[in-house]
């Protein structure tokens, strides 16, 4: 388990947005928050961000984890390029490359025992820049920018003057990048159009980490998730599945409410018609009845009609 909320609570003033709510996302699981808007999608990944307290409960991410976070609205204004800002997440590798090239120039300069230290050096450094998938990550930068629809032409445009749904592609971008070990996206799709979404759902579905995502696209959700977590009246439910499997789960939920509901409102009608004729009987006996049941149809715990 990479991600757990134990008995969540949260309200603003009078509205409940969540009450004893609680979920858990285990390693490498692509999971969908769902509700209908204003249910509190995004006040919970902002919780789970910190962005905004929890009124009760526990966020729990495990030891050693690493949690990334894409806004719906971004506010990039850092002077970079868009390929910049981008490569900005690969600064580990950026500065083992910067080690390498200076461990080479070191090494034309020397001999004998200094340069056998420095070939041991070198090589130290090389392996663990290939493990980190070094040699590819321009590569990556650029199929990442290109899948998400940027041009080649484009990566040299400062983010400063970018709309903000580029922003917010740059920003998506720069977070895959990142790969942090679970990935909270929050309308991922709002500013992409049909192939970025078809590029964004094989990208997700492959993803080694484990994705937590709000999206109104229900075939994008349907496509890259297989377990449903739902807000809704301010409880929280899970299912496992993709969104087609959780709607259908849901229709059916539904309708054995509907029927536990009928059968309640049918058993209470005959109650009170029974109630009715034996109050008119007029008799002690058949009113101290009616009593009785009247006490029992006021104890009944009354099903809210779905």
């Amino acid at each position: 388990m990479v991600l757990a909320c134990h008995n969540l609570k949260k309200a603003f003033l009078e509205q409940v947005i969540v009450k004893n709510g609680s979920f858990h996302i285990e390693e490498h699981e692509k999971a969908a928050l769902v509700g209908l808007n204003g249910a509190g999608k995004s006040t919970i990944l902002k919780m789970i961000m910190k962005e905004i307290p929890a009124d009760d409960g526990e966020i729990i991410l495990a030891k050693g984890k690493t949690i990334g976070y894409l806004a719906q609205h971004q506010a990039l204004s850092s002077g970079n390029t868009i390929y910049q800002e981008v490569e900005s997440a690969k600064s580990d590798l950026i500065q083992m490359e910067k080690q390498l090239r200076q461990l080479e120039e070191q090494m034309q300069r020397k001999s004998g025992e200094e340069l056998e230290q420095l070939l041991h050096t070198y090589h130290k450094f090389s392996a663990a820049f290939e493990r980190a998938d070094g040699y590819a990550y321009r590569s990556e930068i650029v199929g990442v920018l290109k899948g998400l629809g940027f041009s080649e032409e484009e990566f040299d445009k400062c983010v400063d003057n970018l709309s903000g749904g580029q922003k917010t592609r740059v920003a998506l971008g720069k977070l895959l990048l990142t790969k942090p070990d679970i990935l909270l996206l929050d309308e991922p799709t709002n500013h992409l159009d049909l192939n970025s979404i078809a590029w964004l759902e094989t990208y997700l579905s492959n993803y080694p980490g484990a994705v937590l995502l709000v999206s109104h696209d229900r075939y994008f959700i349907n496509r890259v998730v297989t377990k449903v977590i739902e807000i809704e009246f301010g409880k929280i439910m899970m299912f496992q599945g993709n969104y087609s499997e959780f709607a259908k789960k849901k229709q059916q939920i539904r309708e054995a409410k509907m029927k536990e509901y009928f059968n309640q409102q049918q058993q209470i009608r005959h109650q009170e018609e029974v109630i009715r004729k034996l109050r008119s009987f007029n008799r002690e006996k058949s009113i101290r009845r009616a009593e009785s049941r009247e006490k029992m149809l006021e104890k009944m715990e009354r099903i809210d009609k779905p």
